[in-house]
């Protein structure tokens, strides 16, 4: 009979422990507090705080621009475009535009000194003022300060993308 008792308590134990755990287990009720609902109403009360707070951050500088705004600035449409320049005209670009010159004989157009370059991405190298640039090499202008390209003999055909002027 000992053997019978201890196999009865320990099934009963089983048992007890069995129910506790799976109660446990069960998922909440839902609109309970361990799994609360959330009304629209709430979620566009912190939508409209977030938003409110957003607007209030004041917006960042404009990058000190040294260039003075032109009429004649094309906008960046994300699209290349193919501008032909006669001899002595220059191409203006601001802060990421890209050129590939395509035909004609082309210079770096930049300030003097150290940090004014244009930077050659085919190459990995600088062009510093009035060094050539090669043909079909990607060319990226850095800053809106003034720097581009200068066409000694024409026509010469540049490929751009993004902002920039003609003179």
């Amino acid at each position: 009979m000992k053997k019978w008792g201890y196999g009865i308590a320990g099934a009963a134990m089983a048992l007890i422990v069995g129910t506790l755990s799976t109660g446990a287990a069960a998922p909440a009720e839902p609109g309970s507090t361990n799994d609360p609902l959330v009304t629209k109403s709430y979620v566009e009360q912190v939508k409209s705080e977030l938003l409110s707070k957003i607007s209030s951050i004041p917006a960042a500088p404009s990058g000190g621009s040294n260039m003075p705004p032109a009429d004649n600035v094309q906008p960046s449409s994300g699209k290349i475009a193919t501008v032909k320049l006669e001899s002595g005209q220059e191409i203006i670009g601001y802060s990421g535009t890209e050129f590939i010159v395509r035909s004609g004989k082309v210079t770096a157009l930049t300030q003097e000194g150290k940090g004014y370059s244009l930077p050659d991405i085919t190459t990995g190298t600088d062009l510093l003022k009035d060094e050539k640039v090669s043909l079909n090499h990607l060319i990226l202008m850095p800053r809106d300060d003034g720097r581009g390209l200068n066409v000694v003999q024409g026509p010469a055909y540049i490929m751009v993308r993004g902002a920039y002027k003609i003179q």
